[in-house]
């Protein structure tokens, strides 16, 4: 790798203080007028950022990081079950999608979120950050990962503010982030996160409907 890579991808590292910085703004100011909906126009930039910083990483492979998974199965199943961890919560709550707009927040988000979040907290900075051995790797990806919610959602997410909710996303994003480094692959990722957002009702969290953190 040469100086310059070097240097890019040190950039790409700590791309996520950008990141937060302007996904808070967005969400700060479209709070203004939409209030609680403001994690829509919000995640709309949150998606374009992501989108941008993985056109511009150096050796751009976004869809290499799709392929199929290698080694062992086990660490693809513990990724997909790690999405299983809210099905309590959703059984017992599923009734909160009382109409057509909250269900398709729902689906909508929880079906395509996931492949920006991963491409970026998973993929671009595990992938940037290699060289800093991969123990170091996975903990600064997934405590970026955690800590983003509160920081950007939490602005008007009471739930995503609870040290409980930092906490469990910090343990699925160490699970999916060992799995993308044991598989060379974020499918499984992809489709683990997935299932978190649509059991663990990740639409209505952002919208006050729903606090998982309350049994």
């Amino acid at each position: 790798m040469s100086q310059t890579d070097a240097r890019r991808r040190l950039l790409f590292a700590f791309s996520p203080v950008a990141l937060v910085a302007i996904c808070a703004s967005i969400q700060i100011t479209a709070g203004r007028y939409v209030g609680v909906w403001a994690w829509v126009p919000t995640m709309l930039g949150f998606w374009l950022a992501i989108a941008f910083l993985l056109h511009k990483y150096p050796g751009s492979r976004p869809r290499q990081r799709f392929q199929r998974a290698s080694g062992s199965r086990f660490w693809s199943i513990l990724a997909l079950l790690a999405g299983l961890l809210s099905l309590h919560g959703f059984l017992g709550n599923w009734t909160l999608l009382a109409n057509t707009q909250l269900i398709a927040a729902w689906l909508v988000f929880a079906l395509v979120n996931p492949w920006f979040e991963e491409s970026y907290w998973r993929g671009l900075l595990i992938d940037s950050t290699a060289s800093w051995g991969k123990f170091a790797s996975l903990l600064y990806s997934s405590a970026w990962f955690a800590v983003s919610h509160p920081l950007i959602w939490g602005i008007h997410s009471l739930p995503l503010r609870k040290p409980e909710a930092v906490g469990a996303l910090l343990f699925v994003g160490l699970i999916w982030g060992l799995a993308y480094q044991r598989t060379g692959s974020l499918r499984w990722c992809v489709a683990g996160h997935m299932l978190a957002n649509l059991l663990g009702l990740a639409a209505l969290v952002l919208l006050n409907i729903y606090d998982p953190t309350i049994r």
